[in-house]
């Protein structure tokens, strides 16, 4: 337990995160599919912002909008229903935290479908990696870290410009 505070974050630390803010004795739920655009998002802006990651794994460009392989599995049972609260986390502290709760703030408001819309829209590196395949199939594609940074620090300059 000694080493554990300085190992690095995980998607799933973040995951779990996602999952415990949630307001539940305000009606409040997540799901699965919720769970993996947050995360996108957290890993977009911080890019965009400070040029380096908050965990190191790559998002898949699946016919639902960006995936963590790590985070599908670890949650599938649950699918499309309530995630419930999750016992044992790991604490983000800093600026990570920050810029955490600032998604939370920004994004937590929307639904599913919300924020799948957010994730798929016009130009965002999910369409660009899904590019060449079908509507319909999953696809693996990697959606290239580099492509994240570049779209989110765009629509970054042109908010602060």
């Amino acid at each position: 337990m000694e080493g554990m505070a300085n190992r690095p974050l995980f998607a799933n630390d973040y995951a779990d995160w996602f999952v415990n803010v949630t307001d539940r004795a305000a009606g409040g739920l997540i799901t699965l599919p919720m769970v993996h655009k947050l995360i996108y998002f957290a890993q977009a802006w911080y890019l965009a912002n400070k040029n380096r990651t908050l965990f190191d794994e790559d998002f898949v460009a699946w016919l639902q909008g960006p995936t963590l392989k790590s985070v599908q599995d670890r949650f599938a049972s649950f699918r499309y229903t309530a995630i419930p609260e999750i016992e044992r986390t790991r604490l983000i502290k800093g600026e990570k935290l920050e810029l955490t709760e600032g998604m939370q703030e920004r994004y937590g408001r929307y639904s599913a479908l919300g924020l799948k819309t957010l994730a798929k829209e016009a130009g965002e590196p999910w369409e660009q990696a899904r590019m060449g395949s079908s509507a319909e199939s999953h696809c693996g594609e990697i959606i290239p870290r580099d492509a994240i940074r570049r779209f989110y620090a765009q629509k970054l300059s042109v908010s602060r410009g």
